[in-house]
């Protein structure tokens, strides 16, 4: 299993809380959210593209909205594989951080 970049790990993060109300718009806006940077939508889309080409997300279509000309919109799930990849990355972060003191960097 290859270690996740930053965004790759919001944008699971992000998926994984929302849930079954996971699709462009909220994933951007949960990123955001979580992460206190901007995201592009080129830059969210090639992301999402890179996690289900690696097989940690994978992609349903919803019904139509019910107003007249309403769309489908692409929902985004997380997979096993993808589940385990925000384990492993979390264990990574408690390892990591589990040594150092949470008064090592004090105020300035």
């Amino acid at each position: 299993m290859h270690e996740l970049t930053k965004r790759e790990e919001f944008v699971l993060l992000a998926i994984w809380k929302l849930g079954e109300n996971a699709y462009g718009i909220t994933v951007r806006k949960a990123v955001i959210e979580m992460s206190k940077q901007r995201l592009h939508y080129g830059s969210l889309y090639n992301t999402l593209y890179q996690l289900v080409k690696k097989g940690l997300v994978d992609t349903a279509e919803s019904a139509p909205e019910s107003v007249k000309g309403g769309r489908s919109k692409v929902l985004y799930r997380l997979t096993p594989a993808g589940r385990r990849a925000l384990k492993s990355a979390q264990e990574i972060h408690r390892s990591v951080w589990g040594s150092i003191p949470s008064f090592a960097f004090g105020e300035e």
